[in-house]
């Protein structure tokens, strides 16, 4: 069992790798067409393999055409995730990294090491993205925007609060200037459009425990930009920004991300950024069920403000707690919708 496994693995490493050497081809002679005897002597690679990593790419939503006698092109670089595609639009020096695969762009942003300036990490796809508690965040190919900002801040490890809800506030920002809608915040750290999670953020830090700094701040974002394939238990919880394919570009999107955050986080102590996280936050005024330390118990609870400090404030409505009030700082709050 464990050599059909072992194979199984093989195989699939090698259609991955085919599809990203495939596509580098393809992209570095974008609208030029190539014969499937190039491409199979450039990769070498069988014809058979360069149809299935072909077929790979197109369902992924790549414009790929074909013609008989000729081979095959990319039409067009309209949504590639490229450098090309993200620098011109970089308002700050930024050391970006653009991958097509990747286990987690966190992951990938830990083990690169930090320069004299903020990085960004970027893929078209994670085999392992993380969100808060150490959940799964579905990442399709083609479909969504998956990047970190890594960098090295001025401030202490008990602004890490601030950090998640100020980088909710620039991809709101980002996302309203570039695709043109406009995104609600749930606290602490997930974006919503039309009722549905569009984005996750995750952020963690490498700290320095004798003097309490943090060495490197790492930021995960993750967005749902197009329809993509997400697991059943998902359907009706993840939603896109826009339900026609590549109506904006990705590249574009993650330059005003990186833009927006570092614009936010330059500001933070001041902390400007909170009056516009409540006006975004669309938990306010509304009831909840608040889960304490994370259990399965829901109590429920009415959410009053957000206090300076990011926490959020809460008016219990049952139970032994009923009428008192109680600032959150960690936990879980889910939407009791009104009926």
């Amino acid at each position: 069992m464990k050599e059909i496994t072992s194979l199984l693995k093989i195989k699939e490493d090698f259609l991955m790798s085919t599809r990203t050497d495939l596509l580098k081809l393809l992209s570095e002679n974008t609208g030029i067409y190539l014969s499937g005897q190039k491409i199979g002597e450039e990769l070498k690679v069988s014809r058979n393999a360069i149809w299935k990593a072909m077929q790979q790419l197109r369902e992924e939503g790549y414009n790929i055409e074909s013609k008989p006698s000729t081979g095959y092109r990319l039409k067009s670089k309209t949504n590639m995730l490229t450098v090309d595609a993200v620098a011109g639009d970089l308002a700050f020096p930024c050391d970006l990294q653009i991958f097509d695969t990747v286990d987690s762009t966190n992951n990938v942003a830990k083990e690169l090491p930090l320069k004299d300036k903020p990085m960004m990490v970027i893929a078209n796809k994670q085999t392992g993205g993380r969100g808060r508690l150490g959940r799964s965040f579905a990442s399709p190919a083609g479909t969504g925007l998956y990047l970190t900002i890594a960098l090295q801040p001025e401030f202490d490890l008990d602004k890490a609060l601030y950090v998640t809800m100020a980088a909710a506030v620039a991809v709101c920002r980002a996302i309203e200037t570039v695709a043109g809608v406009k995104t609600k915040i749930k606290w602490v750290n997930d974006l919503f459009y039309n009722n549905k999670k569009i984005c996750g953020i995750l952020t963690e830090a490498q700290t320095n425990f004798e003097n309490g700094k943090i060495d490197s701040l790492i930021i995960g974002i993750g967005v749902n930009c197009f329809p993509g394939s997400f697991p059943e238990e998902l359907s009706g919880i993840a939603g896109c920004l826009s339900q026609k394919k590549n109506s904006f570009s990705r590249g574009r999107l993650a330059a005003e991300i990186f833009n927006e955050t570092v614009t936010v986080l330059e500001d933070l102590q001041s902390k400007a950024f909170l009056r516009e996280y409540r006006t975004k936050c669309f938990v306010l005024g509304k009831n909840i069920l608040v889960h304490p330390n994370l259990s399965d118990n829901a109590i429920k609870a009415r959410a009053i403000d957000i206090d300076e400090n990011g926490g959020l404030v809460v008016e219990y409505l049952e139970g032994r707690k009923a009428r008192q009030m109680e600032t959150l700082t960690t936990g879980e709050v889910s939407i009791k919708l009104d009926v």
